[in-house]
């Protein structure tokens, strides 16, 4: 239940086991035997105090919990450990602390209490279990091993010091962080009686071809004048069958050249708060990728952007390409009768990609595309002409900030396009 480190001499064990050699060279040069006895229990002390170290190792179990079960990047996360002696002795005092992998941050070595023998509920070495607890901030996203425990002993003398690492380790799942984002043109289509719904036809049920009272949000052209005269209220009727919009998201996980890991850090935070977004909105959100594929590529709630965000926790960039991911998105865009909110976020993609998605503007609305770093923004002038609305970002900006930047630049380029329809 214990795996055992190498014993070493502590600094007292080290001084005594020091001193130990120096009688026996006294005893050798004033032919002392005193000194030569002396000599000789000082140098084994410290031996020996390792060997008791080795041989009286502690037999404990570790049960290991985390709360939350899954934490965001930069956030807290409540380790709990609760340790059970379950040895027929007693334990000494010892010190612990818990294995923690790269990227974390946790609390330095503490004392551990004495532990009773198995099934001691009290006396002079009280119980035999004790609940640990700590805080540990997590730095990037990812799946992280946290323990095992080590716990460390030493002789009753203080000469010889043992680690020893106890229970099993635990995976604990850092997610991307997700921010709120502002309303957008997909929320005011959600909210003004646009419909931006997908329908598939089919023969009619009662209750979808018996007209109903007008509610907010009922698309205009779904009014049956004949009932509205008759009944001398705004009545509607629907004789398609509603299926949850659309919205789609490009993340540009392909890496050609030596970049920067924090730019894609932020491209899958942004990915993660946006599609969040959009199915807090009712939407089905396909997520598509430049480089192999590592995402399910579909989600909708309820459960939808548990699964999104649990499965960025894993992206990483690739080095070979996902295939003709451009022919995918726009099969899936044409499929949609109505233009669908799409978002393009590159990183470091090969820049003939940027060519083929430009001309998928005509199947998008919104269409964005976050620009994460210098390479990418090459493909600015191509997007741009066909009608993109570019974002430029980098590893400092955070999701609603870009967000923010590009729902102003989306509004902007509205109202000029609205200006050019009026001259």
């Amino acid at each position: 239940m214990a795996v055992q480190s190498r014993p070493m001499p502590t600094l007292r064990g080290w001084f005594v086991g020091a001193c130990g050699v120096a009688l026996l060279g006294s005893a050798g040069w004033f032919g002392r035997v005193d000194l030569l006895f002396a000599g000789l229990l000082l140098t084994i002390a410290p031996l020996a105090a390792m060997i008791a170290v080795a041989l009286d190792r502690p037999w404990l179990t570790v049960i290991r919990t985390y709360s939350p079960g899954a934490v965001a990047a930069g956030e807290q996360v409540q380790v709990r450990l609760d340790v059970r002696n379950v040895s027929a002795r007693a334990t000494s005092a010892m010190w612990w602390v818990d294995e923690l992998p790269a990227g974390f941050a946790g609390p330095s070595a503490r004392m551990l209490a004495s532990l009773a023998a198995r099934g001691g509920a009290g006396g002079a070495h009280g119980a035999d279990a004790v609940t640990l607890r700590y805080t540990a901030r997590t730095r990037r996203r990812g799946a992280y091993l946290l323990g095992p425990l080590r716990v460390i002993r030493t002789d009753p003398f203080g000469l010889a010091r043992g680690g020893y690492l106890v229970g099993d380790s635990k995976m604990l799942l850092v997610t991307p962080r997700v921010s709120l984002l502002g309303r957008s043109s997909a929320d005011e289509a959600r909210g003004e009686g646009t419909d931006p719904e997908l329908v598939r036809h089919s023969i009619p049920s009662t209750d979808e071809v018996i007209p109903r009272e007008y509610r907010p949000g009922d698309a205009l052209r779904r009014v049956q004048w004949r009932a509205t005269a008759r009944l001398d209220r705004l009545m509607v009727r629907q004789e398609e069958q509603l299926s949850n919009p659309e919205a789609w998201l490009l993340l540009d996980t392909l890496r050609e050249h030596a970049g920067d890991d924090l730019a894609f850090e932020r491209a899958v935070e942004l990915a993660a708060s946006v599609a969040s977004h959009l199915l807090g909105l009712g939407y089905l959100v396909g997520v598509h990728e430049t480089g192999g594929r590592q995402l399910s590529g579909s989600y909708e709630l309820p459960g939808g952007d548990q699964l999104l965000v649990g499965q960025l926790a894993g992206v990483e960039q690739t080095r070979g390409s996902g295939g003709d991911v451009t022919g995918r998105l726009a099969v899936a865009l044409r499929a949609g009768r109505a233009a669908a909110p799409t978002f393009l976020l590159l990183v470091d993609g090969d820049p003939g990609l940027w060519a083929e998605l430009a001309p998928l503007r005509r199947y998008a609305s919104p269409a964005i595309a976050f620009l994460m770093t210098p390479a990418a923004r090459t493909a600015r002038e191509q997007l741009e002409r066909s009608g993109w609305v570019c974002v430029d970002t980098d590893a400092k900006t955070d999701a609603a900030t870009a967000w923010s930047l590009a729902m102003a630049a989306q509004l902007h380029a509205s109202r000029r396009l609205a200006g050019a329809r009026d001259a």
